[in-house]
């Protein structure tokens, strides 16, 4: 990969899909592939909690019929000495999402607010004819 290290090298050799947002309690940070040919892949997720929800979940699934989860966070707001910022890191290469499906990170109803900051990119991943148009490509 690049000299931009590991992370960013897939991020600019693919299409970079980085997002950045507030997620307020019963609500999603979403990141959608270009087409249903393209598949996205997850590197790292941050959640940074600035509305805390005792037992309250925060869930990173895709839109599959049936959601595949990646990670589930719970608010543990009792605990002593239990962090605000929380990290799901898969790695420079990412876990991939279901190709073609949306990857959101989503609070519970009265769940957890704050800040999320997904790193990720998207890749080609179906054989596609060379008569597709070009927002296929």
């Amino acid at each position: 990969m690049s000299s931009f290290g590991d992370y960013v090298g897939y991020q600019k050799h693919y299409s970079d899909k980085c997002t950045d947002g507030f997620m307020a309690a019963g609500a999603a940070i979403t990141v959608t592939p270009k087409s249903a040919s393209h598949q996205l892949f997850i590197q790292k997720v941050t959640v940074a909690i600035s509305t805390h929800a005792n037992a309250k979940n925060v869930v990173l699934a895709d839109s599959n019929g049936s959601p595949v989860a990646y990670g589930t966070l719970t608010d543990k707001t009792a605990a002593a000495g239990v962090p605000d910022v929380v990290v799901f890191d898969f790695g420079p290469k990412g876990v991939p999402v279901t190709l073609g499906k949306n990857f959101t990170v989503t609070s519970d109803a009265s769940g957890p607010a704050g800040y999320v900051h997904i790193e990720a990119y998207e890749k080609l991943g179906a054989v596609i004819s060379y008569l597709a148009g070009a927002s296929l490509q």
